[in-house]
């Protein structure tokens, strides 16, 4: 059991970077830090197929954080890649409905419980397991997230949630924003979207599965975790990267 589950086992907050990069390089790095876990995201960055494959095996090679990947859809083979390399846990985008939560499980568990094929030799050797060994313990040992980003995720949230196999959700506050019509401002000033954001936590409250939210910054993590939320991103790589760059340049004026 890695770290980000026992934290999530116990209640407890886990902290992340977002990562966006395609390089093994700089994820290699970040996965020296005390981060409980790391989102690749294959949705929105051009991280293909080779160095998703690379930067995966970067971070389970150093004995720290978890490697969870966004997928690009809710597919079949979106999912089974992105397990397949050895990745910790999949994020799967815009589920809007208990059937798409349903073809979400079917892609990432094993049977009986869902209809994931058995074959990598990667995904073991990530869990430092043998393939029987991970074939009976992939199931609760990989994460399916679950992510919540629009007006119809909102109003079917609690049936989303009570499919068996969904082990998390993690709301995308700007795609909520922009699907309920509201500006994109993630503080507690746009009660629109903090309202939202309740009716989520407590329904996967509801539900006895953890929530995440993505956080543009560690002061809105620490925010969120005081609301209850359990996986918080920190920082984001660009952000971070460019943030820094720019405040030595400022530094330098």
């Amino acid at each position: 059991m890695n770290r980000l589950h026992e934290k999530l086992n116990q209640g407890e907050a886990a902290r992340g970077v977002w990562t966006m990069l395609p390089s093994v390089e700089s994820a290699r790095m970040i996965a020296q830090l005390p981060v409980d876990w790391m989102l690749i995201d294959g949705e929105h960055a051009p991280i293909d197929d080779l160095t998703l494959a690379r930067i995966v095996g970067s971070i389970a090679n150093a004995n720290g954080p978890a490697a969870i990947v966004r997928v690009a859809e809710n597919s079949i083979a979106a999912i089974k890649r992105a397990l397949d390399v050895g990745a910790a846990g999949v994020l799967v985008p815009m589920v809007n409905s208990a059937d798409e939560a349903k073809m979400a499980v079917k892609a990432a568990k094993f049977p009986p419980q869902g209809e994931r094929s058995f074959g990598s030799p990667f995904a073991p050797l990530a869990f430092k397991l043998s393939g029987p060994e991970y074939l009976a313990q992939a199931n609760q040992e990989t994460l399916l997230i679950i992510q919540a980003e629009s007006k119809t995720a909102l109003e079917n949230i609690e049936e989303i949630l009570a499919v068996p196999g969904v082990d998390m959700v993690l709301i995308g506050p700007a795609d909520l924003s922009i699907s309920l019509r509201l500006p994109l401002d993630f503080s507690e000033a746009n009660t629109g979207l903090e309202q939202a954001i309740e009716t989520i936590l407590k329904a996967a409250k509801r539900a006895g599965i953890p929530a995440g939210i993505y956080c543009p910054d560690g002061a809105t993590a620490a925010r969120r975790i005081a609301q209850g939320f359990q996986l918080v991103n920190v920082a984001g790589d660009i952000p971070a990267m460019l943030g820094g760059i720019r405040q030595q340049l400022e530094a330098s004026l």
